[in-house]
């Protein structure tokens, strides 16, 4: 199965408001939208998404061209499912490491 990372990059924090606010003000960056409970900041060649929830490291995003298939992969691998809404939501899969990553489905991205 091929995997590819996007340029998308996802914090979680309960302390929303001051984040976006350090991000925008202090960095500089350009709030793109705001759909609670997540907000999408420009990072020039990356995308920042900051969400509510509890606190933990960067959510790096993995492109796959069929999402049910790369879980039970990667799950067979030992990877474990943290949270699992389906295609087009979040799907938050932890490796054996510890690091976490989305998974996101877009057949399209394999079509060079």
């Amino acid at each position: 199965m091929p995997f590819k990372f996007s340029r998308c990059i996802s914090l979680q924090t309960d302390r929303m408001e001051d984040a976006v606010e350090f991000y925008e003000k202090v960095l500089g960056l350009r709030v793109l939208s705001r759909d609670d409970p997540c907000v999408e900041i420009d990072g020039s060649q990356n995308r920042l998404f900051i969400e509510t929830g509890k606190q933990g490291g960067p959510v790096f995003e993995l492109i796959v061209d069929d999402l049910e298939t790369a879980r039970d992969e990667l799950v067979s691998k030992g990877c474990e499912v943290v949270v699992w809404q389906g295609k087009g939501k979040d799907c938050y899969i932890r490796d054996p490491f510890g690091f976490m990553f989305n998974l996101w489905e877009d057949a399209e991205a394999f079509s060079d």
